[in-house]
């Protein structure tokens, strides 16, 4: 217990982790501290224990609209988004797998004058299969287009594997199966993301990414060029604050590493 004084008044100050659970929150911004007497501070012995602890706390989205603010997705996989391509080469095998020499006696074949495997015709049907869902419309290309909301989309691509990422943000570009109008309208969405200031080390990866896969398309494409030249300045203007800050942050670590206090 701690007994205390101030202006005039007195009291006793005691922990109220030694006899209940107590969660440790932000405050909110009018909160006052409440004086009481010191007959009111002591510890009732018939006193309720209120259990708060299966109350999930969750911060907001944005503390404050000047601030920048990191994504909570883990550091590993908006790394191994921007690296997808060195990792695919490390793991590729060395050589090609080998089937074997002699086929089982039991693989089932087709009753021709050249007999096949079933198993030939099956890989040929999920051939066409998979030729079929690239011709049609990705959820990814159906979210983007059909959702206003940055923030929902921003949630949206967080959800997905950097390997389906990286096939997604290939395919924009309409060598690669995909429209002008989903070039165009992810190139907005990344401005629009970039004004929000959140999600700042899982964007870069995005626009890494982006750029990588479709630089020669942006460049032979005049009439991206205004909005590719906004999402730069709002980039830069972005990186050179937030680089201000560290670079205070810094000085002021080394000051008082060095100052004789």
């Amino acid at each position: 217990a701690v007994v205390s004084t101030q202006s005039g008044h007195y009291g006793r100050g005691t922990n109220r982790t030694l006899y209940e659970n107590v969660e440790l929150r932000p405050l909110p911004d009018d909160y006052e501290p409440r004086i009481v007497d010191l007959l009111e501070a002591e510890i009732p012995t018939d006193m309720e224990v209120e259990d708060s602890s299966s109350e999930e706390w969750k911060s907001t989205d944005q503390i404050n609209e000047s601030l920048i603010t990191l994504s909570t997705v883990p550091k590993a996989r908006w790394t191994a988004l921007c690296k997808l391509d060195i990792i695919k080469k490390r793991n590729k095998p060395k050589a090609p797998p080998t089937g074997p020499k002699a086929a089982p006696f039991f693989l089932s074949t087709t009753r021709e004058l050249v007999p096949k495997f079933v198993l030939e015709e099956n890989e040929a049907e999920e051939t066409e299969k998979m030729k079929a869902v690239r011709s049609e419309e990705s959820e990814f290309q159906r979210t983007i287009t059909g959702t206003k909301d940055v923030g929902n989309i921003l949630k949206y691509l967080d959800s997905l594997s950097p390997s389906i990422l990286d096939v997604e943000l290939q395919s924009l570009a309409p060598l690669d199966g995909g429209t002008y109008g989903l070039v165009d309208r992810f190139v907005d969405i990344l401005i629009e993301a970039v004004k929000l200031r959140g999600n700042y080390d899982v964007l870069q990866a995005y626009i890494n990414v982006f750029l990588k896969y479709n630089r020669q398309y942006l460049i032979d494409t005049q009439s991206l060029h205004d909005k590719l030249a906004c999402l730069k300045t709002l980039h830069s203007d972005s990186w050179l604050e937030m680089q201000q800050k560290i670079q205070e942050c810094l000085c002021v670590t080394n000051f008082l590493k060095s100052a004789t206090l």
